[in-house]
């Protein structure tokens, strides 16, 4: 069976088509376009025109390839942007009107289930406790329980707790950074924001959980920490591994240099994403700090992959 999913977030409309045979999930393409669907979303409560018809022409895209690989079954979900716009029903319509395509809308808890499902899904290794973090654009999703060993089936029945925090790398950046590099004062009061976010929302994450991070945020930094010229691959690779003063380090030596700047550490990671870039290293480096977490696993598969996992799960079984 061939696969195709759309993730649609704060930030990005990001496609993933894959191939269930015998044994795995194999991707056999991916693809990402940087709609900035929430932009001005924290300010006005609504999707503009602009980034409607930015997300419109984006899937048009995916569509395309989508069809080009000869998919047996499709879906798309939108996450925190679509959530919170109070027009959310006009874009999810026009999206429908314009390409025939119906867009699920994910409940925190759905969105947290398969970011869960697919970020473990890297790390064969380790079987206990785990705290999988997704830095979006528009939220944080933390995600506690135990290491999955099917997760194809019921990955919800691994999860322990989850939280949906409302400070995204777009959210805060719009919110607290007038320029870049941002002034001591605005890192200070982002960095309050997050550390008040995360203590409202206590996790039970049994002891010692490994940190797993999913997502634009995570899988950029690996990429930035690894430099341009690396060969690990984040649509086949493995797991990379930060430790804490990796993240810190990081996020001191961003907080000093302008967008440009970050751009050239590494252009296609940083490409639409360098601007908010800093912000999103910040929220891992309080997350590692509430926690009192040593290193970062990062994932190479994020919700995209956790789609597909959903569309194997709710396939019907063969008859025997």
């Amino acid at each position: 069976m061939r696969l195709a999913t759309i993730d649609i977030g704060t930030n990005t409309a990001q496609l993933l088509v894959a191939e269930r045979d015998e044994t795995e999930l194999r991707r056999l393409h991916t693809a990402e376009r940087f709609v900035r669907l929430g932009e001005g979303v924290d300010a006005r409560g609504r999707i503009g025109l602009e980034a409607r018809e930015r997300l419109v022409d984006a899937l048009r895209d995916h569509l395309r390839v989508a069809r080009a690989y000869d998919v047996d079954r499709l879906s798309a979900a939108g996450t925190s942007a679509l959530r919170d716009a109070t027009n959310r029903d006009a874009v999810l319509a026009s999206v429908r009107d314009d390409l025939g395509l119906t867009v699920d809308l994910l409940s925190g808890a759905e969105e947290a289930t398969w970011s869960f499902a697919a970020a473990c899904a890297a790390f064969d290794d380790h079987s206990g406790p785990c705290l999988v973090v997704d830095v979006g654009g528009g939220s944080t999703e933390l995600v506690a329980g135990t290491h999955p060993t099917q997760l194809h089936s019921s990955p919800a029945d691994a999860i322990r707790d989850h939280a949906s925090l409302d400070v995204g790398c777009v959210r805060l950046t719009e919110r607290c950074f007038a320029s870049q590099p941002p002034s001591r004062d605005a890192v200070e009061t982002a960095e309050q924001i997050v550390d008040e976010a995360l203590a409202a929302h206590p996790l039970a994450l049994g002891d010692a959980p490994a940190l797993i991070g999913t997502a634009g945020t995570a899988t950029a930094l690996a990429l930035v920490h690894a430099g341009p010229h690396s060969t690990w691959d984040a649509l086949h690779g493995d797991g990379f591994v930060l430790v804490r003063e990796d993240v810190r380090r990081w996020r001191e030596r961003l907080l000093r240099r302008s967008v440009d700047e970050i751009l050239r550490l590494h252009p296609k990671a940083m490409e639409n994403r360098a601007d908010v870039f800093p912000m999103g290293v910040i929220l891992l480096d309080r997350v590692l700090a509430h926690y009192e977490l040593e290193d970062l696993r990062v994932s190479p598969y994020e919700l995209r992959h956790g789609l597909a996992l959903r569309l194997l799960a709710s396939a019907p079984t063969s008859p025997s």
